[in-house]
């Protein structure tokens, strides 16, 4: 047993032996650890400027994380031109525009640190104000958009339409003249575009609103008794419409359903009369009619 005991000891510490020892150093380990941190980018010195997708009216900044050289003077170039206004991180130039190239350079001592170079990028076109007009739409109307925007690039600016009525497309026209009725919902969506990116959509919605009664034009009818007149009004929304005396001489009298107008002239009653009839549809909208009644007794009509 005290053999077996023996044995076991050995083997133990001869295996301990063989782990503490280290392998030799060849220098080949060392060696390639320097060519690999020879293709790293020294991150020390880096001198980095943006946002790498600046715009004519974007914040342009320098950032560097070497302390070594942020001490350093700065000088901004544009298109290869030194900016001499501006001097500190961040580029002081109210002139930029698209296709412009930027880059900085820290120069500390003789020793000079260029940036990264960016290039200006498009700046897509922005609608500053939209109105669909008219603001009330009937169903006779044309709808048309009414749109202000701007570029900062100055690049000549178009619009995409896309028209909806209750949900279903419409037209892409830059106007909308189609059948509708009242309370029918409309949409239309204007996208900016400069030929190169499209900006911001808008959206605007609309109602069909009640229209009121549209007024024709007629001639009174007078045989040297009887003074007729029948209005001439219609309803846009083939609404049934209400004619209400509003003035009139005394004796005139008005259908409220047809708007005939019917008056038995006396001698006294010859020379001009003013009439007014109040014509409203059943969904709120009415209008006044004035009417000037010429009464001449020579004569069978006027």
């Amino acid at each position: 047993m005290m053999i077996l005991i023996h044995i076991f000891f050995f083997v133990l510490m001869a295996l301990l032996s063989a782990c503490s020892e280290q392998p030799k150093d060849t220098g080949i380990l060392k060696e390639t650890q320097a060519v690999v941190e020879s293709q790293i980018p020294d991150k020390i010195t880096a001198v980095m400027i943006g946002p790498e997708s600046a715009t004519a009216e974007a914040i342009i900044t320098l950032k560097t994380s070497n302390p070594a050289i942020s001490g350093g003077d700065i000088h901004w170039y544009v298109n290869d031109n030194e900016v001499a206004s501006s001097q500190g991180v961040r580029l002081g130039f109210d002139n930029l525009k698209k296709g412009d190239m930027v880059k900085a350079i820290i120069v500390n001592g003789d020793k000079k640190y260029p940036s990264n170079e960016i290039k200006i990028k498009n700046t897509p076109p922005a609608i500053l104000k939209a109105e669909l007009l008219p603001s009330r739409p009937v169903v006779s109307d044309i709808l048309q958009p009414h749109i202000k925007a701007d570029d900062v690039d100055k690049d000549n600016i178009t619009f995409r339409y896309r028209w909806t009525l209750n949900g279903t497309v419409a037209g892409e026209e830059s106007h909308l003249q189609t059948d509708m009725k009242r309370d029918d919902l409309i949409m239309v969506e204007v996208t900016p575009y400069d030929g190169e990116e499209y900006g911001r959509t808008v959206r605007l919605e609309s109602r069909v609103y009640n229209a009121l009664p549209a007024v024709g034009e007629s001639s009174p009818e007078f045989d040297g008794k009887t003074y007729q007149y029948h209005i001439p009004v219609t309803d846009p929304d083939n609404d049934s419409l209400t004619f209400k005396l509003q003035q009139g001489p005394a004796g005139l009298i008005i259908d409220q359903s047809s708007g005939l107008i019917s008056w038995e002239v006396r001698p006294e009653d010859e020379g001009l009369h003013e009439i007014t009839v109040l014509v409203s549809d059943n969904n709120g909208a009415a209008l006044i009619v004035p009417i000037t009644a010429s009464i001449s007794l020579d004569e069978k009509s006027n």
